[in-house]
């Protein structure tokens, strides 16, 4: 027993004098305040009163094994703290709401706020304050942190844009979220996410070394980029969201220097060496060093794009994300064995990265980002936001951007030489008929505007008001009447004969886009507007679009016969297109109608005089293309498209009165073999049975959006 009593006081004593050895838990400026410290050195109370240097300890400092471990303890107990705050300032607002904005109840909410705040308190803030304070909620105005690492934008609904009103906690949240996650690199047992798996995880991890041995060399390398930014030759879009000085200033350091190269800027520059060495494949034009391996060498730079935006990790918003984000979906634009929609898809997360980057608010609003830098962001996202609208068009499906969501500026019209990374200023414009590198883009970006408003239009549920459609018709005319005089179609002949292959190709688009963007705004109102004056309006514009998109297709055919390089350049639109398609029917359909009013009795060449008398010769020069492709078996679609129209021109006497006036059947040249464009289409299914019964309702089906493949899949034989 006395051995147990002595065991227990023994234990006693030792407990006593490790009480007495014991360090001071507070710093002497927390215990003369009566606070708890953290027992950091320094504290987190002496930080936040900025008296670091006071921060001091009684007898031993404070362990140093539990620093680590306190940081990222206090990061988590941070972000709760925020959290609260973050609710506590919603249901302020929520309260100020409901008292219809009280001074009184700002000023009580403002000031529990912000009593610990440097800046001057809320009882020093007069009324105005407190409405401009209103004011920057309701605008949405968020932060933007924009530094040579990344580039973040938080709305004004993230919990970021309560610390930048409150300094002391932003800094201090900044100084031990920055610590966390340099322990964290060097902590095995803490978890970190993977990096997004792009393009459906197809492109395996690699290393950097490994990314490096496929660039070419420099030689090479230097061929192929001269000629991506070859504006007059170059078979591929630049799309002039790079600066070309500072591009080659940054491409010359990396290879002086490759182990200092950004990650995301080795996968820009494979971006551009992807669609350069497929242009080679599809134009047929491979230099001898690439002769028979273009093909494949695209195809391995697009991976290795996709490997590197997966190494640099998308989500960090590094330097040249955005950038080489939009050449890779470009390349995947251009293989033909993608659709549209999965295009659509991989839209969406460019432009969800364009957002979380802050490229959609206009640079002037926030300091930290430089004259030079502004400028570039607009070019960037003027071409995000155009994308967004096209694809969004083409595919039927919504935009991913809400223009009130929006207020970054259109870039102004200068070349680049008159951009400096060191400019305090941007230069005045020069006037919209001077043919900069970004003329073309401001056009066809307003062009484009107006095809993203008719998607929203007609996607949107209800009813379509007809004003409405009159009021986005009227926007259409005044952006096409804006092109520039240089960017306007000419005839056939002066084109050809005087003008290169890529300004004709800019032409030809802006032209079919606008008169496709027409067809479809109108065409719900079409068959109305024949008997409905209300509704003329669109009958008329849609005859006239579909009439200027046969034209556009004859001169797209007549340019290929003439061997214009227009047939085999990469980035244009086909006189296969399916928006060709569309334009015929149209035609048709109008003169299907017109026999279905007649009387029964009516000779039905008469139908076809004098009215249609100046669209006769187009449609009829459109059969011919169509016939001619399915003849020479370039297209699997041509003979379906020539078989329906034979069908449909066929009983209303269309061949026996075009073949009795020898006048108006057009020329129709035969085109060299050689010159037969590159053109995307997806398997064969076979020519047609002669007899076929229409279903209109599926045909309709088909021009409000879905394929003609999978409409006429549908139609009954």
């Amino acid at each position: 027993m006395d051995t147990a009593a002595n065991k227990s006081a023994a234990k006693r004593q030792q407990r006593k004098a490790e009480r007495k050895t014991r360090s001071t838990l507070s710093c002497e400026a927390c215990r003369s305040r009566k606070l708890k410290c953290d027992r950091e050195h320094p504290c987190q109370n002496c930080t936040l009163r900025d008296k670091a240097a006071t921060c001091v300890y009684r007898g031993e400092a404070a362990p140093q094994h539990r620093k680590r471990q306190g940081k990222i303890g206090h990061v988590e107990d941070m972000q709760a703290r925020i959290n609260r705050l973050e609710t506590l300032v919603t249901t302020l607002v929520e309260q100020n709401q409901q008292l219809g904005g009280n001074p009184s109840s700002q000023e009580r909410g403002s000031g529990k706020l912000q009593s610990d705040r440097i800046t001057p308190s809320s009882s020093d803030a007069s009324d105005n304050d407190n409405d401009n304070a209103t004011r920057e909620i309701q605008h949405g105005v968020g932060i933007m942190q924009v530094d040579e690492k990344q580039s973040i934008y938080k709305g004004s609904t993230h919990w970021y844009d309560v610390l930048d009103e409150l300094n002391e906690l932003k800094s201090l949240w900044g100084e031990m979220k920055d610590t966390h996650e340099v322990a964290a690199l060097y902590n095995p047992s803490i978890d970190t996410p993977d990096a997004p798996s792009l393009l459906c995880g197809m492109a395996r991890p690699v290393s950097r070394e490994e990314l490096i041995a496929t660039i070419p060399p420099k030689a090479a390398c230097d061929k192929l980029v001269a000629r991506f930014f070859d504006d007059e030759r170059s078979p591929v879009p630049t799309f002039h969201i790079l600066h070309k000085p500072s591009f080659m200033r940054q491409y010359e350091e990396h290879f002086a220097d490759p182990s200092k190269t950004p990650v995301m800027w080795i996968g820009l520059l494979f971006s551009i060496l992807s669609p350069i060495m497929f242009s080679y494949y599809c134009n047929k034009d491979e230099p001898p060093e690439y002769e028979g391996t273009s093909r494949s060498l695209s195809e391995l730079y697009r991976v290795r794009t996709a490997q590197c935006l997966m190494m640099g990790d998308i989500t960090k918003c590094a330097p040249f994300t955005l950038e080489t984000l939009v050449y890779n979906t470009m390349a995947e634009w251009a293989r033909k064995t993608v659709s549209e929609t999965r295009v659509w898809m991989m839209v969406g997360l460019v432009v969800r990265v364009a957002l979380q980057m802050g490229y959609h608010r206009d640079p002037s609003q926030f300091p930290d980002i430089s004259v030079f830098h502004g400028e570039i962001r607009r070019r960037v996202w003027q071409f995000v936001h155009r994308t967004d609208s096209l694809t969004s068009f083409l595919t039927g499906l919504p935009g991913m951007i809400r223009n009130s969501d929006i207020d970054t500026a259109e870039p102004i019209n200068i070349y680049d030489w008159q951009l400096s990374e060191d400019m305090t200023v941007l230069p005045p414009p020069q006037p919209e008929t001077e043919p900069t590198p970004v003329s073309y883009s401001l056009a066809k970006g307003r062009i484009v505007r107006c095809l993203g408003l008719i998607v929203d239009f007609l996607s949107a549920l209800g009813q379509y008001p007809y004003s409405e459609v009159l009021a986005l018709d009227k926007e259409m005319v005044k952006a096409f009447e804006a092109t520039p005089p240089y960017l306007k179609m000419r005839g056939t002949e002066s084109s050809l004969n005087s003008d290169s292959e890529s300004l004709v190709n800019r032409r030809v688009q802006l032209v079919f886009l606008h008169h496709q963007g027409m067809c479809v705004l109108h065409r719900k109102f079409f068959i109305r507007g024949r008997s409905d004056p209300r509704f003329a309006p669109s009958y008329n514009r849609c005859i006239s679009s579909a009439v200027a998109l046969l034209e556009l297709q004859d001169f797209l055919y007549t340019s290929a016969k003439a061997s214009f390089l227009i047939a085999t350049h990469w980035y244009r639109i086909s006189y296969t297109s399916h928006e060709f398609i569309l334009a015929a029917m149209v035609i048709v359909l109008d003169i299907r109608h017109r026999k279905m009013e007649r009387n029964d009795g009516v000779d039905a060449q008469a139908i076809l005089q004098p009215e249609c008398m100046s669209v006769l010769p187009k449609l009829y020069k459109a059969y011919q293309i169509w016939k001619d492709e399915a003849t020479r078996k370039r297209s699997p679609e041509a003979s379906k498209v020539s078989q329906v129209l034979s069908n449909l021109l066929c009983p209303l006497g269309f061949f026996e009165y075009i073949n009795s006036q020898p006048e108006l059947i057009p020329d129709v040249p035969e085109m060299d073999p050689q010159l037969m464009p590159f053109m995307p289409f997806d398997g064969y299914g076979g020519m047609p049975e002669s007899e076929m019964n229409i279903d209109w309702g599926v045909w309709d089906s088909f021009v409000e959006g879905t394929s003609f493949e999978n409409a006429y899949g549908e139609m009954t034989f």
